[in-house]
């Protein structure tokens, strides 16, 4: 399924759907940045609805590429973790 990259592939199976799905993810998030956050969008889809699926694309697909490529998935929960507390104390000022 789309090569020695794609699901399926000899070889880091998984990493292209990762780039496919976080690029659908970066265009919703360009859509909602060009209309200054407004989620309606000029050809009708609803731009919180496709930022949640897409979300959950990039998600699904990390978490897929992770396991069958036999990386440490609590190292990578730990970097998670810590990286998201970063976020938090930013956001918070």
């Amino acid at each position: 399924m789309g090569g020695p990259y794609g699901i399926g592939g000899a070889k880091w199976p998984g990493a292209g759907r990762v780039i496919e799905e976080s690029g659908e993810l970066t265009q919703v998030l360009g859509k909602l940045i060009g209309a200054d956050g407004a989620t309606t969008h000029w050809d009708g889809t609803d731009l919180r609805a496709r930022l949640v699926e897409e979300i959950a694309d990039v998600r699904a697909a990390l978490d897929f590429f992770a396991e069958v490529n036999d990386l440490p998935l609590d190292e990578i929960d730990e970097r998670a973790a810590r990286k998201r507390a970063t976020y938090e104390r930013w956001h918070a000022g």
